[in-house]
Parts: C-alpha cells; sequence; structure tokens
C-alpha cells in the first residue's frame, strides 16, 4: 500500500460500487469484486479428506473463479496503490467468506482491521462503519466453509448415483441431489401424496335466511347434523314459528399490523401479492439495496434501528398526522437468527415512490408500506355475536347464531390493506341492530353437505414458510434452493383447476315444502402451485430409502443450528464435519452395493398364473411387469407417484396390473376404470369420464362410478348456453366468458351481447364479421441485439 494514495473500499458489485463512490465522493477509490472470486473447482470434489484413527479431517482445495485472474490482477494494482484497504462485502457468512479470499489473494493480513460492514448503504451508515473496522471474523468464515463442504460432499457423492440409476432422466437435467433442496423436495412431494390420498370427511352445517333490512344470516351452532335426514326432522320444528333473539354480545377485536419484512416474509407477500417468484423478488431486492433504497435484503429479524424508528415516525405523522403514530418494537421469533441485522426497511421512509424499473417500483411501495403500517395503530372492529333460540321449545334445542362486524378505526389497515387476505375474506358482513327479545321470521333454512378439504398444495411463499418454521435452510438459500429444483425437472409451477365434489343441498320453505338439490361446484382455480414431476418423486424415493439422514427434516435442521453455532464460536467445524461424514460414508456405501436390488426387484408370484412379479426402474420411470418378456403372459403396469418404491408390495402390483377392471354397467353398457399417463379415469360408452375427488379406482362402486360420469355430464351441460342442431352451432360458455362454436373453430362474442338470445342469423352473422376481420400480422423479429 501506499502512503499518497487514497482508500479504497472492496465491494462485490459494481452497482453498489457506483452507489458508494457517489455518497462518499472523489477522496475514496471503490472497486467490485464481482462476486466470489475463489471457490471450490467445478469439476472433481475439490476437497482432501484425512483419515487417521477413524476420524476424518476436511482440507478444501480452492481454486480462482474462472474469468476472475485478470481482474484480480487489476485490484492487485489498486491495493498497492492505496493507502488504506477496507473490505465491504456483505455482512453474512458468504460475504465474510469473500472478504477472507480476497485478503489470501491480494496479500492483506485478515488479522488487521479491514473489514467494515453496513446494513444499508447511505453515507451516515457508511462512515459509521468506517470508524469501526474489524479483522476478519474467522468464526463465519468457518461456517461460510463447513457449509460448502458438507454441500459439496452431499452433491459430489450422491448425485453420480442418480445418473446411473435414471440415466435417460440425468442427461436431461443433469440430476443433483442437495442437502437443503432434497428436502424441500420431500415436502413437496409428501403434500402430493397427502392430496392423493385424502379421504373426504363428511359433515352438515345449516343456516337460516332471515328476513330484515340489510337480510342475514343465521348459522345452527347446536346441535350436530349427522346427516341429512336428521337435518330435516330436526330443522322441520321451526315451520310456522320464528326465531327469537334471546342474548347479544358485543366486543371490539383489535388487529395489529405485521411486523416489517425479513427475506421470507418478503418473499411470501411479493408472491402472494405481485405474483413475483423467490428469483425475481430477490434479484430485485438486490437491485434496490444496491442503490441504496433499502436496507440489506438478506435476514431473519423484525428489529429496527432507534434511527430508523425515529425517520419512519416522522414519515407517518407528516402524512397521516401524530395520531397515525403507534410505537413498537418487534421481537424475531426465529430462534435460529443470525448475524445482528435489521428488518429490510426503505433508507429514507419520506420517499414513498423509488426505482428505476416497474419491478423495483412495485417492491419498493410493498416494503415501504410495510414499514410504516408497522408502526401505526391497531385496526379495531366492533364485533356482534347474537344468539337466536326457536318460539317454542324444540328436541333438540335448535341453537342459531348470527355473526357481524364493523371496521369503526382502519389504523394500519388506511396503508398496508390486508383485504385480499383470507381472514379478511372471511369477515363477518355488518347485521341490522340486533336487541333481546326480537323475533325474526326466515324466509329459508338451508342445510348442505360439506367435505373436508386435502391439504393446500405449496406455492413458493408457503414453502418457504415451512421450510422456515422447521428450521431448515437460511435466507440466502430459499431462493436458490427452490430455483435449483426447477433446473432439475424435479417439480414444475402450474395453474390448476381442481374439481370439487358434488354436493348435496336441503332447502326447507317456510310452508313446509322442502327440496334436495345435487349440486356441482366449479372447480377451483389453484395459482402458483408446486406439483412435484415424475422425475422428482422417483429420486426422492431412491435418496429416502438409501440416505434417511439426509433427507431426515430434524436432522437437516439441525445442521442448520451447528452451522450457527460455529458462527457463533460454540462448535468446531472440522468435528462437525466428521460427525456427519462418520453416518454418511456407511449409508453411500450401502447405496452403492444396493444399487442394482433398487431397479430391478422380484415382489413375489401372481396367484393366477405363478408367473414372477418384478418391480423395475426404467427409462421412463418405475413399473411392475407379470413374466418376463416373450412370456404369454407378461404384462406391464406403470407406478403411481402415491407409491414409495421401497414399500411396494406384491399386492400392490397385483392391483396395478389389474387395469383395466370393470366395476359395473350403465344405461345398458359397461363402466371401466382404466390407468392413463395423468391418473385414472373411467370409459363408458366411448367416452372418457375423470373421478371425483376422494373417489379410489382400488375399490370403486357401480354407485360412485355412476355418479362421476352424470357429475361430468351435468358440468358439460351446463356449459352450453344455446343450441341449434340443424345448423351444426352451439353457444358454450368458456373460461373468458361466452364463445360460438361451429365447424370447430371458435368465435368469441362480443361484449354486451346477451347469448341466451342470440337467433341462428345473429350467430352467423357474428361468425362472418370475425371471418371478414385480417388476423394480425405477426410481429417482426427485433433487430435489437440481447
Amino acid at each position: 500500500m501506499a502512503d499518497s494514495g487514497k482508500p479504497l473500499l472492496i465491494v462485490e458489485s459494481p452497482t453498489k460500487a457506483q452507489t458508494i463512490r457517489r455518497l462518499l465522493g472523489k477522496q475514496y477509490e471503490v472497486a467490485a469484486s464481482y462476486g466470489h472470486v475463489r471457490d471450490l473447482p467445478e469439476k472433481g470434489l475439490g476437497v482432501q479428506i484425512l483419515e487417521e484413527g477413524g476420524q476424518y479431517r476436511f482440507v478444501p482445495v480452492y481454486e480462482v473463479q474462472p474469468g476472475k485472474k485478470a481482474h484480480l490482477q487489476i485490484l492487485h494494482k489498486q491495493v498497492a496503490e492505496a493507502s488504506q484497504v477496507w473490505l465491504a462485502t456483505d455482512e453474512d457468512r458468504e460475504g465474510e467468506a469473500i472478504a477472507w479470499h480476497l485478503c489470501a489473494l491480494l496479500g492483506i493480513s485478515p488479522h488487521e482491521p479491514v473489514r467494515i460492514a453496513f446494513h444499508e448503504i447511505t453515507r451516515r451508515a457508511l462512515e459509521q462503519a468506517l470508524k469501526s473496522p474489524r479483522p476478519i471474523s474467522m468464526s463465519l468464515v468457518e461456517a461460510q466453509q463447513a457449509r460448502r463442504l458438507l454441500d459439496r460432499l452431499v452433491g459430489y457423492e450422491i448425485s453420480p448415483l442418480l445418473w446411473r440409476i435414471f440415466p435417460k432422466a440425468g442427461k436431461k437435467s443433469a440430476l443433483s441431489a442437495g442437502r437443503v433442496q432434497s428436502v424441500a423436495l420431500r415436502l413437496i412431494v409428501e403434500r402430493e401424496r397427502a392430496i392423493a390420498g385424502h379421504q373426504p370427511e363428511v359433515s352438515y352445517s345449516a343456516e337460516a335466511h332471515l328476513v330484515a333490512e340489510p337480510p342475514f344470516k343465521a348459522t345452527l351452532v347446536e346441535p350436530d347434523l349427522p346427516d341429512l335426514e336428521t337435518a330435516q326432522e330436526y330443522l322441520r320444528q321451526l315451520v310456522g314459528q320464528a326465531l327469537q333473539v334471546t342474548k347479544v354480545e358485543k366486543k371490539t377485536r383489535r388487529r395489529s399490523p405485521p411486523p416489517p419484512f425479513t427475506t421470507s416474509t418478503l418473499q411470501q407477500e411479493a408472491q402472494r401479492r405481485l405474483g413475483f417468484s423467490l428469483q425475481r423478488t430477490m434479484r430485485t431486492a438486490q437491485s434496490l439495496y444496491e442503490k441504496g433504497l433499502i436496507t440489506y435484503m438478506r435476514t431473519d429479524s423484525v428489529h429496527l434501528a432507534p434511527e430508523a424508528l425515529q425517520a419512519i415516525h416522522a414519515a407517518i405523522a407528516a402524512r397521516y398526522g401524530p395520531e397515525a403514530v403507534s410505537p413498537r418494537t418487534y421481537e424475531t421469533r426465529s430462534a435460529h437468527a443470525q448475524e445482528a441485522h435489521e428488518a429490510i426497511r426503505p433508507t429514507n421512509p419520506s420517499l414513498d415512490e423509488a426505482g428505476d424499473t416497474a419491478d423495483e417500483q412495485k417492491l419498493y411501495a410493498l416494503i415501504w408500506r410495510r414499514t410504516l403500517a408497522s408502526q401505526m395503530p391497531e385496526a379495531l372492529y366492533e364485533e356482534t355475536v347474537a344468539q337466536l333460540l326457536p318460539e317454542k321449545p324444540t328436541e333438540p334445542l335448535l341453537r342459531f347464531e348470527a355473526k357481524g362486524a364493523v371496521l369503526v378505526r382502519p389504523g394500519f389497515l388506511q396503508l398496508y390493506s390486508q383485504a385480499d387476505d383470507e381472514e379478511e375474506k372471511e369477515k363477518a358482513p355488518p347485521l341490522p341492530l340486533l336487541e333481546p327479545g326480537q323475533k325474526w321470521s326466515w324466509n329459508l333454512l338451508r342445510v348442505v353437505e360439506r367435505f373436508s378439504a386435502p391439504p393446500a398444495r405449496y406455492t413458493e411463499g408457503t414453502l418457504v414458510r415451512e421450510l422456515e418454521s422447521r428450521g431448515i435452510g437460511r435466507p440466502s438459500t430459499y431462493a436458490p434452493t427452490v430455483e435449483t429444483l426447477f433446473k432439475r425437472g424435479y417439480i414444475r409451477r402450474e395453474n390448476l383447476r381442481v374439481n370439487r365434489p358434488p354436493y348435496t343441498e336441503l332447502l326447507l320453505h317456510p310452508d313446509g315444502q322442502s327440496e334436495r338439490r345435487r349440486q356441482t361446484p366449479a372447480p377451483e382455480l389453484q395459482k402458483n402451485k408446486l406439483l412435484p414431476t415424475e422425475l422428482g418423486i422417483q429420486v426422492l424415493d431412491f435418496l429416502v430409502a438409501r440416505f434417511p439422514d439426509i433427507l431426515d427434516y430434524e436432522f437437516t435442521a439441525r445442521v442448520e443450528a451447528e452451522l450457527d453455532q460455529i458462527a457463533a464460536q460454540k462448535l468446531d467445524w472440522q468435528a462437525m464435519l466428521n460427525a456427519f461424514y462418520q453416518r454418511f460414508v456407511a449409508e453411500l456405501e450401502t447405496a452403492r452395493t444396493t444399487r442394482n436390488e433398487y431397479r430391478h426387484r422380484l415382489l413375489g408370484y401372481d396367484p393366477v398364473t405363478q408367473q414372477p412379479i418384478f418391480l423395475h426402474v426404467g427409462r421412463n420411470g418405475p413399473y411392475v411387469a407379470l413374466g418376463e418378456k416373450g412370456d404369454p403372459h407378461y404384462r406391464t403396469a406403470s407406478v403411481p407417484s402415491r407409491f414409495k418404491l421401497d414399500q411396494l408390495s406384491l399386492e400392490n402390483a397385483l392391483e396395478l396390473l389389474s387395469f383395466p377392471r370393470p366395476v359395473g354397467s350403465y344405461e345398458g353398457e359397461p363402466i371401466w376404470v382404466h390407468r392413463g399417463p395423468y391418473g385414472y379415469y373411467l370409459r363408458h360408452k366411448g367416452a372418457n369420464y375423470p373421478l371425483l375427488p376422494g373417489m379410489s379406482p382400488f375399490s370403486l362402486t357401480e354407485e360412485e362410478a355412476i355418479e362421476a360420469i352424470e357429475a361430468r355430464r351435468h358440468q358439460q351441460a351446463n356449459r352450453v348456453l344455446r343450441e341449434f342442431p340443424e345448423a351444426g352451432i352451439r353457444i358454450l360458455r368458456g373460461r373468458y366468458g361466452p364463445y360460438i362454436q361451429y365447424g370447430g373453430r371458435n368465435y368469441t362474442l362480443p361484449r354486451g351481447v346477451d347469448p341466451t338470445h342470440l337467433t341462428v342469423e345473429a350467430c352467423q352473422q357474428l361468425m362472418a364479421e370475425k371471418a371478414s376481420k385480417p388476423t394480425k400480422a405477426p410481429r417482426k423479429a427485433s433487430s435489437r441485439k440481447e
């Protein structure tokens, strides 16, 4: 270093360097390392494993990152010319490791006070950091090093096994296993299996529609209704009498604002509100941070610094008045929170709009609103709960409740509305003024058959929430973990239309007349759901069978906790790796020696033909086979994803080989259950029909099959709004509105046209107008280079 030169700050990214250069002025030089400068080699293990007396030691073999040698020469020159060098990489384990590698490559002593850290890129934060440099924290470096070596050992040793067992898939997607990614995959697969195995539980609810202004409903809370017949018997006692209000309770419900964002809660909200993927959220947040607009975006803390709170309170008071300020502090709930970061917040709370791109502006606005809302008053609701009983005694006593709520003080909701939350969707509507002694007549009693819903599929956001709640992964790992699952072809993201089971409702009218209706609800639209692919399921089953420790949720969380202990200087990193490797080596050896057993296994013998039944893992997935190729009885059946391969039994195989099988007849024709590439379905009179939710193809009865056929027909019939058979024209209800279907083509209807009033002539005119319009010319390819 030169006495006459300028001080030099080295950061990771050029954008961050540019922002710091602008804030500190020309008296400082600022350079970027462009991320990691040294790492384990891309090919090979990159770790020397030394064994002595049954104990293992691990020595990483680092290499300069490809393409970084020329840039390191430039940094060498800048360091030589600088009067002082400060390493200002991010204050987390990765940032500390980058700083340590820079020391090793640039001839800087890590024991000298060369490290500075800040959580926001502002002039005040930078000046404060420059006043308190410190040596490199070797405990943070060792924690990062332990994680890196652990993940390399797992990936390098297991991945080749996957390539051999799934050779065709391995060539396409470069199969890999990972300590955190495989556990995340297990969550998704197990959730899908729980959904497939869900057996809906039936319950019944009843409500009275009461005549008032505004009309309101009262729900039967006692007694429970075991079936529709009992419900009808109970409720028929109410014919000719009113319901009387016997008790009214009013109370104030308070709803507190949510805490400011952590990494995981930002990822969850950005997906739910903005539709951002995890990667998109983190990429945008990184850009906002490097431009000095928000604090550091990888954090599991909800803490806000005192000076930040002052600025937030001032911004709220200036916009909404002093009464809108409600100072509060939040405690970080995560027992695994690491490093003394703040929550994610704007660096200037008075700035309500910021960012250069649309994504940056949207994400900044979300962070700004959440931060200010966290320091605003609670929202207050006035809730009313009224009890209503029949005028005359019934057996058993029928007790109804009516609930209503009114927002009396919006508080933080005026800035951070949560009207799209499930809790708000289910908020009770206002009630008329209710007082004890009032009698209300009813115009309808309604009983509805309800089915318990299966567990919800994960979205990226809810998967992160689940990982965090289990102590698996850390803020810096969530997005890359999920992204790796996509790249490997283990999961996919889909918008689903999920069929819901038909239900029966019982309607009882004041004149004593009753009717039953069979209703087929519209399919439920589920957005951005994560589903495992067949490949993902097969890979997971192999890993669970052969590496139970690595795929164990508690083990993975314990490893994360041990990495935290290393960072806190409470555990030696070599001892931690040794303990892991002792168990891993044993599982690895077993997996290698039993590889062929996993791909080809004799399950037993067919009791009819006495032929052997095998389980094979082939190029296109697992399947069971009766006999050998060339045998007269030879038959195969693919294994559905709900089966775990290591637990597949002879009975399971016999069931799979029994398809297609007859389940009865209807309208003089047989009904068959078939197994297709997308699951089981019914075939009847040349048409295919899906099974209803909760129906098992293995125990399906004739009655259930007929119900599934009729439900599908009813659903299809509801799509037909009008039909002109003589002209071959049908008007159908579609996903995006009504349309005309004719001659294999579809013609959308203009807005405002009532499809139920259209004639043949009107349809023909609309189709002619559509056909006469010129089709849009395809866009010319852009000459701009990407």
